[in-house]
């Protein structure tokens, strides 16, 4: 994992299970969604928090200055912003629809403005593998998503979807840009604490099931905490471009689970677009492996 994809991907798995997590909350304990992403910012705080003090055992102890505290603050509105957007964008649009703006958009948003402000360099291996990575999501996630796109009662629900692409492309910026000269795991510590102190006035107790604590503790500590922590650490070692693209690794996992688990089936273009997902990360890995220049991006601008 030396040049940080594997620890994306990583994190990208995890995040790929919160689905199957959340559908559960949702169908079996009557749980908003809005909440659970709520409830996913205040468990993986303090969870975060214990690995800031961890790293700072190894990391050089350098206080952050006040334009560090500026930006972020700006991680933690748009971690929340991402929070709200997407969940409220699943209450008033296809859930399908909701997912491909979301997961879609924000690879776009990002190697744009990487380009433009990380002056990251795109070469053809990475444009390649973004296009294939973003027409195999379409393709798993289905003609369904499509649909959604039409429809004008939608409209609300799809710009709070594109909304929260803009957050997540924001958040993955800012990260970038911080992990220059701040440790990661103190930026998501402090980020995480204040995104899930925005979102504490929308928190409710669910029922009082053992299953249901587990379930929130488990979508807090592995598919929050320590998967953004993965993805961090491999973000210090990849372009921005690249990481939103390892990350489409998440809407893989969840559709290979929902196959698993809950007896959902993959149409034949759904299996098109697991492989070309697979093969736009191959693709980024083989250039990675042979030493290519076009990860490296310039000095920040943002």
């Amino acid at each position: 994992m030396r040049h940080g994809l594997g620890w994306i991907c990583l994190g990208a798995f995890l995040w790929g299970t919160a689905g199957l997590a959340g559908k559960v909350l949702i169908s079996r304990h009557g749980m908003d969604p809005l909440v659970i992403g709520a409830w996913r910012l205040t468990i993986s705080a303090p969870v975060l928090m214990v690995a800031a003090v961890w790293e700072s055992r190894w990391w050089k102890r350098r206080a952050l200055g006040r334009r560090k505290w500026g930006w972020l603050t700006m991680f933690g509105l748009a971690v929340a912003g991402y929070q709200v957007g997407y969940f409220s964008a699943v209450d008033r649009t296809l859930v399908s629809t909701a997912t491909m703006l979301t997961v879609c958009t924000a690879p776009l948003v990002v190697a744009i403005l990487a380009r433009t402000l990380l002056k990251e360099q795109l070469g053809a291996p990475t444009l390649v593998a973004l296009t294939a990575g973003l027409a195999g999501t379409v393709l798993l996630i289905g003609g369904d998503g499509l649909a959604g796109l039409t429809d004008p009662r939608l409209t609300t629900g799809n710009a709070l979807a594109l909304f929260a692409a803009f957050c997540y492309g924001g958040y993955t910026l800012i990260g970038k840009h911080l992990l220059a000269d701040a440790p990661p795991f103190r930026v998501l510590a402090v980020a995480f604490s204040l995104g899930a102190l925005l979102l504490s006035p929308v928190i409710r107790l669910p029922d009082p099931s053992l299953e249901a604590w587990l379930l929130l503790c488990y979508l807090g500590a592995v598919p929050t905490a320590a998967a953004y922590l993965f993805y961090m650490h491999g973000l210090r070692r990849s372009t921005a471009t690249r990481a939103s693209v390892a990350a489409l690794l998440e809407p893989l996992t969840a559709a290979l689970l929902a196959l698993i688990f809950l007896g959902e089936r993959l149409p034949p273009a759904g299996w098109v677009g697991a492989g070309l997902l697979l093969s736009s990360l191959a693709l980024m890995q083989m250039k990675s492996d042979t030493g290519g220049g076009e990860g490296k991006s310039g000095q920040s601008a943002v």
